[in-house]
């Protein structure tokens, strides 16, 4: 980190004493409030607004107070990407890394039962089919429509 690995809170807090500025000049003049700077001071990272926010924040105070705006935007980059380091987790388990087995099993199932439930009904609208196989009469299309009277044919009645 940039001069003396200061993060960016203890830098920023450096240099506005240095200068002899205290928070409330810094919030009537950027219109920044005062407890987003006490946050930014005292490193509370998860209380302040996201990047881009606190680039144009600082962009703001340096113009306005002579900072070294180079200076603290490096100091925001190296606190952010410690800070963001230090947070994850030694593994990030992604959604290709679980088991796809029950998935695929789930998948089976669902199959299974569409087609078992595809015979069934194919089974029972077959015996349903008046007279096809009692007259020897070449069987014309039929479609099977089961019913609530329980006979194959049209619903219409026909």
């Amino acid at each position: 980190m940039p001069e003396d690995k200061l993060t960016l809170g203890e830098y920023f807090k450096r240099e506005r004493e240095k200068k002899g500025i205290d928070l409330k000049e810094i919030e009537d003049r950027t219109k920044i409030s005062a407890q987003t700077l006490i946050f930014l001071e005292e490193n509370q990272l998860d209380m302040l607004p996201p990047r881009t926010f606190l680039r144009g924040f600082l962009r703001v105070i340096s113009k306005e107070f002579h900072f070294d705006e180079e200076e603290l935007l490096a100091h925001l980059e190296e606190t952010l990407s410690s800070h963001e380091n230090r947070g994850k987790p030694a593994k990030v388990v992604s959604y290709r890394s679980r088991s796809i087995v029950p998935m695929i099993l789930i998948a089976a199932a669902a199959v299974l039962i569409v087609i078992a439930i595809v015979l069934f009904s194919l089974k029972r609208c077959g015996q349903d089919a008046p007279g096809v196989q009692e007259t020897g009469a070449v069987p014309r299309a039929h479609a099977c429509v089961c019913t609530q009277a329980g006979h194959g044919g049209p619903p219409w009645g026909a």
